[in-house]
């Protein structure tokens, strides 16, 4: 019962601001370990005999368990890092996100520590070129942007051709800042992009998908 409850209350707490959204997440956690070890309880009641007992144990157990483990395994193999950029020479800044209440700055320079994790973690995620002139790239971007269902465009620079905004997770409302920068590139452009999150030491790959989804939308949208 315990299990079933934290999974409940944990993201409907974080999805209505009742707590912040690590802290909703930490009671999804915590609930699908208790669900784990009462399914090992379940499994030994069953093997009891008591096999009415053991069949609501485990009923009320399983999902959050499973939840757990399926969530665990969406971060096999991701490393334990929240940014991630194109530019591993020149990210570009996040200077939105440094003006927000309780940042102290360190959003605007990328963690050099990061940048040789990403180059093997993500060998996929590189900038973005096309024919297009770059005015023209950075109009199309900023309305895809605006056109993401759980993104915000925050500030846009047309002069710096660059533009930020914050991405919200749909059920424990993390947040996420990202920037597009978009840049000459010869006869046509060259398009970076930057997605940080603010809690937590790992994103579970979340940041990466979200460059490349919507790099790959741009890309196809001509």
């Amino acid at each position: 019962m315990t299990a079933a409850a934290a999974f409940v209350i944990g993201p409907a707490a974080a999805y209505f601001g009742i707590v912040p959204p690590f802290a909703g997440f930490v009671i999804f956690v915590l609930g699908g370990v208790t669900g784990l070890c009462n399914s090992i309880a379940g499994v030994m009641t069953f093997r009891r005999g008591a096999r009415g007992r053991a069949a609501a144990i485990l009923v009320l157990s399983e999902i959050p368990a499973l939840l757990l483990i399926y969530a665990s395994a969406r971060g096999l193999g991701k490393p334990a890092i929240n940014d991630i950029t194109t530019d591993l020479t020149e990210p570009p800044n996040l200077v939105n996100a440094q003006s927000r209440p309780g940042n102290d700055g360190r959003d605007m320079v990328y963690p050099e520590s990061f940048k040789e994790i990403v180059h093997a973690a993500y060998p996929d995620l590189k900038p973005l070129h096309l024919d297009e002139s770059p005015d023209a790239v950075f109009a199309r971007a900023v309305r895809l942007a605006q056109q993401q269902p759980s993104w915000q465009v925050l500030y846009v620079n047309g002069t710096s051709r660059l533009f930020e905004g914050v991405a919200t997770s749909d059920l424990f409302r993390f947040q996420d800042d990202f920037v597009v920068r978009v840049r000459a590139d010869g006869a046509g452009s060259i398009v970076d992009m930057r997605s940080k999150s603010r809690d937590g030491k790992g994103d579970l790959g979340v940041n990466a998908e979200r460059i490349r989804a919507f790099l790959s939308e741009l890309s196809g949208g001509k």
